[in-house]
């Protein structure tokens, strides 16, 4: 059956329920969609697969959408977005006693119907009920093996979409199903995953969503020191409070995951420190690079079938390249780690040159890549990672290449 076929039709229809919405999210979410798009005076639609569909059967009006987001969120929704106040939360359906779908929604005010001033765009994000496991997603041995590290941080990058947060999820579940139990604390905004959901869970978790459970990340690093966890996650790393709290907590000895939204391992630590004042960015960069352990970046491409596959590059960082970091010029990180990443680590056109030779991407696919790859980290003079190991010893030669040896549980 093609898609055009097989596409659902939604009856949104008046008179619009919360339980005819609710239905209607169920339908879309067996279907297999990634995305739910809700505006005033566009047809509802889904992005399933990389294409935007139309499953509606109408514009809908402002008020059906105002209808919407105060029944999933709260009465007063739709009116505060016009304040500029946008709203992020988690939605979640019941199917019945054993089935529970959930979205990741943001509602924004937009510019409405024939250039009137008060419209509503909603994004909703279908979330798996339980994460993938790391087998699942493919991830190769090398990698996995440095996922856990003894302290520290482990980053996913990519863009919207790309799949961090799942990864980020099987990563978790791997966490919580080990055999030794270990006990991990989340604070992200909104909660996503409900990670008690996992089958054969030895350890424990428990989830806080920033912002309305607690003040702001500030108040979350704190709070972690005082529960006593082996892993703590930070749902985004995307701004200087987020980003200095998953330090301190690598300091302190903890190991810590988060994701970032960056286009490369590379520009990584270089994009992370740039949300900090200019005052402050020597300190973060430091500590960016004394706390990093495992940077991974992961893109989706489009693959021939019509579905999409997961692109990665990473880098385990070993005291060798710190050494080297420490005494790079900031303007200079983003070129020395991009030399990292091909000298030592897993450069992305490895995986996309993978990819398409056992036929799984197109040429076009493959030659953007190439495109847009080719230009990264060329920035200043050619004194890099090359230049900068020149005076290394032997010893510190081989740690650059095969790592410390640090102790992963």
């Amino acid at each position: 059956m093609s898609d055009k076929e097989s596409i659902p039709q939604i009856n949104d229809e008046h008179p619009f329920t919360i339980e005819k919405w609710n239905q209607a999210l169920i339908t879309l979410y067996e279907w297999g969609i990634d995305d739910v798009l809700l505006q005033d005076g566009e047809i509802l639609a889904v992005q399933r697969k990389g294409r935007i569909i139309d499953v509606g059967t109408r514009p809908m009006d402002l008020e059906s959408v105002e209808f919407i987001l105060n029944g999933m969120y709260k009465a007063s929704a739709a009116a505060t977005l016009q304040k500029g106040d946008d709203h992020n939360f988690t939605y979640p359906v019941r199917k019945d006693r054993n089935d529970t779908y959930r979205f990741r929604v943001n509602g924004t005010a937009a510019m409405g119907m024939y250039g009137s001033p008060v419209g509503i765009d909603i994004t909703m994000r279908s979330i798996a009920q339980v994460p993938p496991t790391l087998e699942e997603l493919k991830i190769p041995l090398d990698l996995e093996r440095n996922l856990f590290p003894r302290t520290g941080c482990v980053i996913i990058g990519g863009a919207t979409g790309s799949g961090k947060t799942t990864k980020l999820g099987a990563i978790v579940r791997s966490i919580l199903t080990a055999k030794e139990g270990r006990r991990v604390l989340t604070y992200e905004s909104p909660i996503e995953f409900d990670f008690r959901a996992i089958p054969n869970r030895t350890g424990r978790i428990a989830q806080s969503d920033v912002y309305i459970m607690l003040k702001n990340y500030a108040h979350a690093t704190a709070n972690s020191l005082r529960r006593h966890p082996n892993d703590i996650i930070l749902g985004e790393a995307r701004d200087a409070e987020t980003i200095a709290g998953a330090i301190h907590n690598a300091e302190t000895g903890h190991r810590v995951y988060s994701t970032v939204h960056v286009n490369s391992v590379g520009e990584m630590l270089t994009r992370m420190a740039n949300v900090f004042p200019s005052d402050e960015r020597a300190k973060a960069i430091a500590g960016l690079i004394g706390s990093a352990r495992t940077l991974i970046y992961q893109d989706l491409a489009p693959t021939v079938d019509g579905g999409r596959c997961a692109v990665r590059e990473y880098l385990v960082i070993t005291d060798g390249m710190r050494r080297i970091l420490y005494d790079t010029p900031e303007a200079k990180i983003t070129k020395v780690m991009t030399e990292f990443v091909e000298l030592y680590g897993r450069p992305l056109m490895r995986d996309v040159e993978e990819h398409f030779e056992a036929g799984r991407i197109d040429l076009g696919t493959y030659e953007r890549y190439r495109a847009e790859r080719s230009g990264m980290g060329s920035e200043g003079d050619d004194s890099g990672a090359r230049a900068n190991m020149a005076p290394m010893s032997g010893d510190d030669q081989a740690r650059v290449l095969f790592g410390e040896g640090e102790v992963h549980s």
